[in-house]
């Protein structure tokens, strides 16, 4: 899935970062802002993993892959006849009733009152399809929790592989993309199973930290002003499927209530001194971009106030070449890894 900020290009640098600096004894790893899981998923082979995440899909993908360590066998979808669900999902005929609400065809794809072109009539109209009979599933206890979130994550995979976006749900294309107009296919999710009980959430990260303890504590902050929650807003609203009110051109969903302090310059220190502060974690490694809110001064400053001795340590790593707007030369964009022992609290 494309994701704004994404990390899968540094894991091998974050891995780097954490042998080290660190003893080898370690065993639970958190990763609390989690995105689309990519750093939790390459560790959960090593650790217990904690991971965590504001928005709903996300968390959904996480339960999928990260809390879940089995790849589910659907036995009372099979007993019924269905011996693959998700050939089932993405082949049966869709039957749509006149009076039945089908919330992403009505609202996402070309129809009679509706212009926007995030995926297709067919393709939108199997999103509805698949996503009710995944509730009904589970309502009438054809399948329980874990094939639940599997198959809900396997769905929110597929929609990203036919969205006719550039990259985020700000926007949909004026005209179709070649991938838009592939036939939708459910997404098989690989699981791993590493033998622990991990725990996914779905929570505030500064209010979660509270809750949690661990070895190594993995952050990867908003790092700019443009919030997660509208450019991921159709998402957001297949995975909780709520018929929210919406508005606007890309008919975003309301967030208020998922805006992150993070996105936000006058209120990001203050709220990154408090994850720092009360994180009850022996090791911090957090990535950050040159581009972000905070300067690596600022937050070299924090972390040190709250490290042992000189374990400090900053990790530059050139990632791409940007275009200034005000000068118009090429610029190099950097990420940042940072790393502390913290103090105790």
């Amino acid at each position: 899935m494309r994701y704004i900020g994404g990390k899968i290009h540094l894991l091998s640098n974050i891995n780097v970062a954490i042998n080290e600096n660190t003893s080898g004894d370690e065993r639970v790893f958190c990763d609390i802002f989690s995105g689309t899981g990519c750093v939790a998923r390459y560790f959960k082979p090593r650790y217990k993993i904690l991971s965590n995440d504001f928005l709903h899909f996300s968390y959904v993908i996480q339960k999928a892959t990260i809390e879940n360590n089995i790849t589910p066998t659907f036995k009372k979808l099979k007993r019924n006849g269905i011996n693959d669900p998700l050939k089932f999902l993405a082949e049966t005929e869709v039957n749509r009733l006149a009076d039945s609400l089908f919330f992403v065809a009505d609202n996402y794809a070309p129809n009679e009152t509706c212009e926007r072109m995030y995926m297709t009539k067919d393709n939108a109209e199997r999103v509805d399809f698949i996503r009710i009979t995944i509730e009904f599933w589970k309502k009438t206890g054809l399948i329980n929790e874990i094939e639940y979130y599997y198959l809900l994550a396997s769905l929110i995979e597929g929609v990203a592989n036919v969205s006719n976006i550039t990259g985020t749900y700000g926007a949909y294309l004026k005209e179709w993309d070649k991938r838009a107009l592939k036939a939708f296919a459910m997404k098989r999710l690989n699981v791993i199973d590493n033998g622990r009980n991990n725990q996914s959430y779905n929570k505030d990260a500064n209010k979660l930290v509270r809750e949690i303890e661990g070895d190594i504590l993995y952050i990867d902050p908003p790092y700019n002003s443009r919030q997660y929650a509208p450019n991921y807003h159709l998402l957001e609203t297949i995975s909780r499927y709520d018929n929210p009110v919406i508005k606007g051109v890309t008919g975003i969903r309301p967030y208020a209530d998922t805006k992150s302090a993070f996105n936000i310059k006058a209120e990001v220190f203050d709220v990154f001194e408090d994850l720092i502060t009360k994180a009850k974690f022996t090791n911090i490694i957090m990535s950050y971009s040159s581009e972000g809110l905070m300067s690596p001064k600022q937050i070299e400053t924090i972390l040190k106030r709250h490290c042992i001795g000189d374990s400090f340590k900053r990790y530059d790593i050139p990632y791409r070449k940007y275009k200034s707007k005000i000068s118009k030369e090429t610029q190099p964009l950097q990420e940042y890894i940072f790393f502390i022992r913290k103090k105790k609290r």
